[in-house]
């Protein structure tokens, strides 16, 4: 009888416990996250199909989880280049995403074509501190926040942005407004809602997203940038309440308790490759991959030795295809010199020699559609907006120069505005004084990436072509009438910070 009243006492305790694991269970939420997948050609980082699967897989065992997108995604590719992004859209309706935080590179076609994006998608596009100057009020169809609810949980999403993209992205009709005070704002609004948890996305590495996390204003943070330099990440890394996917084909699952004050229980990354693919979503990306190669698979010529578009290279140091496209614009133009922002170059990837070029190669390298421009640009005016570029090395930013008909000596350790050390053209000294026929873009002469000096240049009329040509059909007819892509590295970017000199 004993033995018996024991095992019943046993019974009613386990019961008790499992309903006290169930009740704990009950407060948990799961957030799966994932950026940065703007070409669905691209190996690494292109892994819709996967990131399907693993939502999917997800889901199954965490009935209340999230997903959330954080942007970096519209542009830009070879196929957004075509149809703006639309195709990004069609296959993030069919992952499902409860939210869609706005970075960069969602100003990829500028704002009006974002609003149209937004449209399309069956799920909220957020951006928390942005304000269309034409209507004093958010882009048309864009969310300042989003309150998610699924059963009787609710999660706060806010999305900001900095204001470096306006000169980055050549944006008219947008107003960043505080970062700080567009969070706290938008946080207090979701918590006045009933939010159990908020959540901020943001690209560019704010310092103060620590403050607010200390100080409760958010609860939790997520960045989509994976390009971050080393020691970015790392800083990243020390803070328990900061999530990153740190590099492209990386997704993101955390478990959050929200019994009492939201606490972190697990994150995990997760490397897409290592997942198989949805059969759905594969047979849509290849859908999309099949009619792109339809229109722009037409071999034009060969990689005349081996070549490299990758990031750091293209950003940091002089480049083979980079003095391609800025010779060959020089050519064209019957220019002094010419020159091209580094993050117009796109393809991060490697060539060998002989390597078959396509329109679609040339359209992933350079996938915005900047056109030649012309300009009669002073000599010190052309200086200003050198010191631009070369203050973009230290981050990797798109503004470093591609150069030609210049040699230029400069020094990455000295400081912003005092790198240059000379600048030669046709082995002359540079003249302040001088006006100078520059071949660049429309982009960089409207003060795209900082270099707002070059605005200063007088447009030269006679020319026929500024302004009438798209500097890719220009690369792309003149590997046509060559047959190959030749080019060399001729130390016309010289750092001298190691003591090298010309």
């Amino acid at each position: 009888m004993k033995r018996f009243q024991n095992l019943i006492v046993l019974l009613i305790a386990t019961a008790l416990l499992g309903n006290v694991t169930i009740a704990n269970e009950s407060q948990n939420i799961t957030i799966i996250f994932a950026a940065e997948m703007p070409d669905i050609s691209n190996p690494n980082s292109g892994k819709y199909a996967e990131l399907q699967k693993l939502i999917t897989d997800t889901k199954k065992s965490k009935t209340e989880a999230f997903f959330l997108f954080g942007g970096g995604s519209i542009g830009p590719s070879a196929l957004s280049n075509l149809d703006r992004g639309s195709h990004i859209v069609d296959i993030l309706n069919s992952l499902e995403p409860d939210a869609m935080g706005i970075a960069k590179r969602e100003f990829s076609y500028f704002e009006d074509e974002l609003s149209l994006r937004s449209y399309e998608a069956a799920f909220p596009f957020v951006s928390s501190n942005i304000i269309d100057t034409r209507i004093d009020t958010l882009p048309d169809g864009i969310a300042s926040n989003a309150l998610i609810t699924k059963g009787k949980k609710k999660l706060g999403f806010i999305s900001i942005v900095s204001e470096r993209l306006i000169d980055e992205y050549l944006l008219k009709n947008i107003k960043v407004i505080d970062p700080i005070k567009a969070t706290k704002a938008q946080s207090k609004i979701l918590k006045e809602a009933g939010a159990d948890i908020v959540i901020v996305h943001y690209f560019y590495p704010y310092s103060f997203i620590s403050e607010l996390l200390q100080n409760n204003v958010i609860d939790f943070a997520f960045i989509s940038n994976t390009l971050l330099p080393s020691n970015e990440k790392a800083e990243i890394a020390k803070q328990a309440r900061i999530f990153s996917i740190d590099s492209p084909g990386n997704a993101l699952i955390a478990e959050i308790s929200i019994a009492e004050s939201p606490k972190l229980i697990s994150a995990e990354r997760i490397l897409l490759s290592n997942i198989a693919s949805d059969p759905s979503v594969r047979s849509q990306v290849n859908e999309y991959q099949m009619r792109l190669d339809r229109l722009l698979d037409d071999r034009i010529g060969i990689w005349d030795g081996e070549f490299s578009t990758k990031r750091d290279v293209v950003r940091g140091s002089e480049n083979a295809f980079g003095n391609y496209i800025v010779d060959t614009m020089r050519s064209i133009a019957d220019a002094d010199i010419a020159l091209i922002n580094a993050g117009s170059i796109r393809g991060d990837r490697t060539y060998k020699t002989n390597t078959s070029i396509t329109r679609k190669t040339i359209a992933n390298e350079l996938p915005f559609r900047p056109t030649l421009s012309i300009i009669s640009i002073k000599g010190s005016d052309l200086l200003a907006a050198l010191e631009v570029g070369f203050a973009g090395l230290d981050e990797r930013k798109g503004s470093f120069p591609q150069v030609s008909g210049m040699r230029i000596r400069f020094d990455s350790k000295s400081p912003h505005g005092k790198r240059i050390k000379s600048v030669k053209i046709n082995d002359q000294d540079i003249d302040v004084e001088k006006h100078y026929v520059l071949a660049t873009t429309d982009y960089l002469v409207n003060g795209g990436d900082g270099y707002s000096s070059l605005s200063k240049g007088e447009a030269l009329r006679s020319s026929s072509i500024s302004g009438n040509i798209l500097v890719s059909d220009l690369i792309q007819r003149d590997i046509s009438l060559q047959g190959k892509l030749t080019s060399t590295v001729d130390n016309r970017l010289l750092d001298i910070s190691s003591g090298n000199s010309l």
